[in-house]
């Protein structure tokens, strides 16, 4: 369309007598046949319709046909010999009714037709207008026939398509030729089975209807039936899968013989050839219920006896027929029927009684039998599968077959598909067989791509020691050979890297990143060198990347790669890559990282500004924009995803369904500020709190307050240095539970919100706070939907010991026995993934500061040393609780306990027993706030 539009632009002339017009929704182009040096004829309008036709856009098809219509008129009125139809622009035309896009409108059928009818008419009326350039021929007719057959079964309860097409072959004056014919019978057999009665009246079967179009094709004097008009016959009859139903065609075959003398149509060894060899095309239709192999073996029988009774040569199966019926059993679907769990013993049981002879003299396995039965047992699901493919490929040599490139490429697949213990190594070493064969000059076995990647691959899902270090290694030989020019066809194909990047991202070893690395230089060096990724395999070399240690800026050096190489590469980034580099940046919690992210979404918009909407920011961009300033730790950073927030939402508001805020995205900035040291941090997380639920109650069920985002607001409140905590995250549960009871079912408080009240309340300047936070934890071990955890226990702890000193000794006494108490319920309740060396150390804090002198210290130092002791047995001692401890101690307790260390009194971690310190569990996350 732009061409034609450039083309006005260069012939126009306002002096034109004629003038053509092609429009379009938006615009519309004029060529005029006015011209100087510029020649502009009819191969211009053919190559656009053309283009059109071949787009299998809806939109565009109907386009040339109006383009097409106005040649058709502009010649009605001119006769020009410059600008005019030609058939071949109609034969196009009608090729492309087959992708126009139908409804279920019953009447989709009487549509086709009438179109395909209203353009052959336009055809006709170009001829009698005496049109040298249209002709109605054979070519025209089976376009219109093909696109008729291709409806035919969707619109089989509609007539009218199949009368247009017995109109078109019965039409003693149509231009055909015996493709037409075949068609028609394609047309037919797509809606009728061969046995189906297509006319009530007469009782005409299918094959009768066969029957007389061959009759119509012989009358006409396009001879006799031969393979081409058999070919859909028998494709058709091996898709329907029905074994009598062949019987019935083969009878049939035979009878059409014998009545009409029609030798190319008598059953022999070539029509079941094809129609096994269909099987295994069609291996994966419904139709075929019993399974291609199955019925292809039925067929063979059927063939056998017949040439049993007759003693037909022509009948007799050979070694085309075993080798397809063995190529049909290899390619039954997983699953497909009860034979399937078996396809390579069956598959190899029918070898072995071609190698011994049973099955004739004749009928010798060669290569392709063999490759076939390797297929089979690839494709099987038995656990020995790669064991008898190994020894199968072992033998052949012995039956003077020699194994070929393909033989070995199937076993390695077999292999890597069984995940057999030290799978890589046996695929590595069929790889070295081939390797050494052809340095020994078999040119035959040189190793190709396939295997290349056979090898990679098993070693990158194996779970063998140095699996992806020899990923690396065999990547980097395949690189040097290319380089080096001795294998310069060894280049890796987007399926390989795709394959190898996916494998690789599920890994989480520091072994993956140098062939993440490798894969990238192949990329960079292999520009303009037959080496081009396509998006999908971008976007997964990207989230593998995202999943490495420093991801964040490799992911986005790759997504910047594109950026400066979509002119070479015609690689574009799409919002998916821009999501999965945002997303890594979020994570990374790198210095800057939420600038990173927010200056990427800023260029996504700008670019989807300037037309390129395959990169539209939509709510996941938003969302992962907001986490990476939640993550950032940044002063300002709540502030500035509140903002993000509120320009998402509204740009939503004027209509952007695609980047519609949900739950999460709210939820994030609550997190951002809960995460915020800032004053009236907690009055703004409450706010979008607030906003959230105003939201929701006014119909969008995209934004509903849940647990996560009121614990969000609580844990803000919690740490809000302000005197009215406890009493604004209390009153934020309450309402948590009121929404419970009016059916909010995902707000409900749970563990961890409690867990910030217990924060507030130790935080508090309340004198009784431990008696305080023991009744919130009562309360939460008596609500059979609260399960306190070690958090809770912990904050108990930090509540005892922020007791205040100036407190009298009996209100610090109170809070050491409260101490005591949540201690035992803590180390009873511990699971494996609790850090209990935290509870020790925040108990010995709670007893140092609630105690003040050594006389105080004295009446628990038995308490002190007992659990100290236990300490030691479960190896949680680290050097944040020997500092507590030894403020816990009186001076002659800490004497007892490390008197006789050579470092006493300074005790570091490094000075205590292994034992001690043995069981300390790794945890990234902060620990309790002491």
């Amino acid at each position: 369309i732009t061409n034609l539009h450039n083309l006005e632009k260069a012939a126009q002339s306002e002096s034109s007598p004629t003038n053509l017009s092609v429009s379009t929704n938006s615009s519309s182009y004029h060529v005029q046949e006015q011209k100087a040096s510029l020649t502009i004829n009819s191969k211009v309008f053919h190559d656009a319709i053309k283009c059109m036709t071949k787009s299998k856009d809806t939109t565009l098809i109907n386009l040339a046909d109006d383009i097409l219509q106005k040649l058709e008129r502009h010649y009605l009125v001119t006769k020009s010999k410059m600008i005019h139809p030609v058939g071949r622009s109609y034969a196009l035309l009608l090729d492309s009714m087959k992708d126009i896009e139908e409804s279920n409108d019953t009447s989709d059928g009487m549509k086709i037709v009438d179109r395909v009818k209203g353009i052959m008419e336009r055809i006709e009326s170009q001829q009698e207008a005496n049109n040298p350039y249209v002709t109605i021929n054979a070519h025209l007719n089976n376009s219109a026939l093909n696109t008729l057959a291709f409806h035919s079964k969707s619109n089989s309860g509609n007539p009218s398509v199949s009368n247009l097409v017995q109109s078109i072959i019965s039409d003693p004056e149509a231009q055909l030729d015996q493709v037409s014919y075949s068609i028609a019978i394609k047309s037919l057999l797509s809606t009728h089975k061969w046995s189906d009665v297509i006319d009530e009246t007469s009782g005409k079967t299918t094959a009768q209807g066969v029957e007389d179009i061959f009759i119509l094709m012989q009358n006409r004097g396009f001879g006799n039936p031969n393979k081409i008009t058999m070919t859909p016959i028998l494709n058709q009859l091996s898709k329907d899968g029905n074994v009598n139903e062949v019987s019935n065609l083969l009878e049939w075959m035979q009878r059409m013989y014998e009545t009409y003398g029609w030798k190319d149509i008598r059953p022999n060894n070539y029509h079941i050839n094809t129609m096994i060899s269909a099987l295994a095309k069609n291996n994966s239709d419904e139709t075929v219920a019993v399974g291609s192999g199955h019925l292809a073996l039925e067929i063979l029988h059927k063939m056998r006896a017949m040439y049993e009774e007759e003693g037909d040569q022509d009948i007799r199966p050979d070694l085309v027929t075993y080798n397809a019926v063995l190529h049909a059993i290899s390619k039954e679907v997983n699953g497909q029927n009860k034979f399937n769990s078996d396809i390579g013993e069956r598959a190899a049981s029918l070898l072995t009684r071609m190698e011994t002879g049973e099955e004739g003299d004749h009928i010798l396995p060669d290569i392709y039998s063999y490759n076939s039965v390797l297929s089979a047992f690839m494709n099987s699901s038995t656990k020995d599968a790669a064991e008898k493919s190994q020894q199968l490929l072992e033998s052949m040599a012995e039956k003077d077959v020699d194994p070929n490139l393909l033989s070995y490429t199937i076993c390695m697949n077999t292999i890597v598909k069984s995940r057999i213990q030290d799978s890589a190594q046996k695929v590595e070493s069929l790889f070295r067989t081939l390797e050494k064969a052809y340095a020994e000059g078999n040119e035959e076995l040189k190793p190709d791509i396939k295997c290349y990647n056979s090898v990679i691959h098993a070693w990158a899902i194996s779970n063998e020691d140095g699996g992806v270090k020899r990923v690396h290694q065999i990547l980097n030989e395949m690189q040097s050979l290319r380089e080096s020019g001795k294998r310069p066809e060894l280049v890796p194909d987007v399926a390989f890297l795709t394959s190898i990047i996916s494998i690789i991202g599920d890994k989480n070893t520091k072994d993956c990143q140098p062939i993440l690395d490798a894969i990238l230089k192949i990329i960079k060096d292999g520009q303009g060198q037959g080496i081009e990724l396509d998006i999908v395999a971008y976007n997964a070399l990207i989230h593998a990347q995202s999943k490495q240690s420093g991801s964040a800026t490799k992911a986005e050096m790759i997504l910047n790669f594109m950026l400066d190489h979509d002119g070479a590469s015609k690689i574009r980034p799409n919002v998916v890559t821009f999501n999965t580099v945002i997303g890594a940046i979020g994570k990374s919690r790198e210095k800057g990282a939420s600038l990173r992210a927010e200056a990427l979404l800023n260029k996504m918009q700008k670019m989807s500004e300037d037309g390129d909407k395959s990169v539209a920011p939509d709510t996941f961009t938003f969302a992962s924009v907001l986490n990476a300033h939640a993550n950032s730790g940044e002063l300002d950073a709540a502030p500035k995803a509140e903002k993000i927030l509120k320009h998402m939402y509204e740009l939503y508001m004027d209509g952007n369904d695609r980047v519609r805020p949900n739950t999460i995205c709210f939820a994030t900035v609550i997190k951002a500020y809960s995460r915020s040291r800032a004053n009236g941090a907690a009055e703004r997380a409450e706010e979008i709190l607030r906003w959230m639920f105003e939201v929701h109650e006014a119909g969008n069920n995209d934004i509903k307050p849940n647990t996560v985002s009121f614990t969000s607001v609580c844990d803000a409140w919690s740490k809000a240095k302000v005197d009215y905590a406890v009493k604004k995250v209390e009153s934020l549960i309450q309402w948590m539970y009121d929404l419970s009871d009016r059916g909010y079912k995902d707000v409900y408080p749970n563990e961890y919100t409690y867990n910030s009240l217990l924060t507030a309340i130790a935080r508090s300047k309340d004198p009784d706070k431990a008696n305080r936070a023991l009744k919130v934890l009562r309360y939460m071990q008596s609500n059979d939907r609260i399960k306190a955890n070690n958090f809770n226990y912990n904050n108990l702890l930090l509540a005892c010991a922020y007791t205040p000193a100036e407190e009298p000794a009996s209100v610090r006494l109170n809070a050491i026995k409260i101490a005591i108490i949540a201690f035992e319920e803590a180390l009873e309740h511990a699971g494996p993934k609790d850090r209990t060396n935290i509870t020790f150390g925040i108990f010995f804090q709670a007893c140092a500061s609630l105690t003040l002198n050594e006389i105080e210290k004295a009446k628990i130092e038995k308490v002190i040393e007992s659990v100290f002791r236990k300490c030691c047995e479960q190896g949680q001692v680290d050097q944040q609780l020997l500092r507590q401890l030894r403020k816990a101690c009186t001076q002659q307790l800490y004497l007892k306990l490390f008197g006789n260390f050579k470092s006493f009194p300074q005790i570091k971690i490094n000075d205590i027993p292994q034992e001690w310190k043995g069981n300390i569990r790794e945890n990234r996350n902060r620990r309790v706030k002491r």
